[in-house]
């Protein structure tokens, strides 16, 4: 079969944007769903018994630390693929003149947790031992002195296309793949499946809508930097007069203005690839069967 379906990609990002404006509380979802030396003075004897010092001394602080981040990572991953998951449905039922909400929203990422978490898992694995067996000869040739440079960049420069093209067959069918899960029901390896035939099929077209998102995300991401640069103003002239008041003011409401920022833009990358996803599985000729209902 070849890639000949037409695709109206200003259609994909307007109705997109009117989806992530009219939704705003998608926005929560979305900031989920985008979720990550030199020279320092001479090493004495003394400050290495410091330093030992410092850690015996303060270890019971040291673990509560660490204990916290892993936890708050793991949080932060968790709502990462209950919001995927979220999204998706959200998405695609507002697309399709549907009712949604947070509740909706929130109990759609949950009922796909395990698979999604799933295919994280296995995607994961994927990129982490098809970039392993790139590197360990990259690696191993580094260590032949000169004569292994040359041949470690020889190598470098010969698997570097295919490289990147694994990396986008990935994306897509890991993009395509969790579509089938929440809207299509499929399990993880069906899911996989279904989602490297249509990466197959039309790997250019996805490379277009990622090329799509890319330039929007580009435009938006120059807004936002001008955007923040005028929020800081105030904060900045606040600041001159006392520090801490600009500091303490500033970085709250910066935090929050990028928080809500990145849920924006996340909730329309996620339209676009859900709506591109829909309209190529109909036109593949196997999604005759509109996506579940909620």
């Amino acid at each position: 079969m070849t890639d000949s379906v037409y695709m109206d990609y200003w259609d994909l990002v307007s109705r997109s944007v009117r989806l992530a404006w009219k939704h705003k509380f998608l926005w929560f979802f979305g900031f989920f769903a985008s979720a990550s030396g030199g020279n320092l003075g001479q090493w004495t004897e003394e400050g290495g018994e410091w330093v030992s010092n410092f850690f015996l001394q303060h270890i019971g602080l040291l673990l509560v630390i660490v204990v916290a981040v892993v936890v708050l990572w793991l949080a932060f991953f968790i709502m990462n693929i209950i919001s995927t998951g979220g999204l998706i449905r959200s998405v695609s039922d507002a697309d399709r003149g549907r009712p949604i909400s947070f509740g909706g929203t929130w109990s759609a990422g949950v009922t796909t947790f395990w698979r999604l978490l799933g295919l994280t898992v296995l995607a994961v694995l994927t990129f982490l031992v098809v970039t392993a067996a790139c590197a360990v000869p990259v690696i191993l040739s580094l260590l032949g002195g000169a004569a292994g440079v040359a041949i470690a960049v020889l190598i470098g420069v010969v698997l570097f296309v295919p490289y990147v093209a694994f990396l986008f067959l990935l994306a897509f069918t890991v993009t395509y793949a969790e579509r089938e899960i929440v809207l299509f029901g499929a399990d993880v390896f069906d899911a996989i499946r279904e989602g490297w035939q249509l990466t197959k099929r039309f790997f250019w077209k996805s490379m277009v809508v990622w090329l799509v998102t890319l330039v929007c995300g580009l435009v938006y991401g120059l807004g936002f930097v001008i955007a923040l640069a005028i929020l800081a103003v105030p904060f900045v002239l606040i600041g001159m007069a006392n520090l801490a008041a600009g500091l303490i003011l500033g970085i709250p409401i910066g935090l929050a203005f990028i928080a809500i920022a990145s849920g924006a833009i996340t909730t329309f990358s996620y339209s676009v690839w859900t709506m591109a996803y829909e309209r190529l599985k109909a036109a593949s000729g196997a999604g005759a069967a509109e996506p579940e209902a909620a």
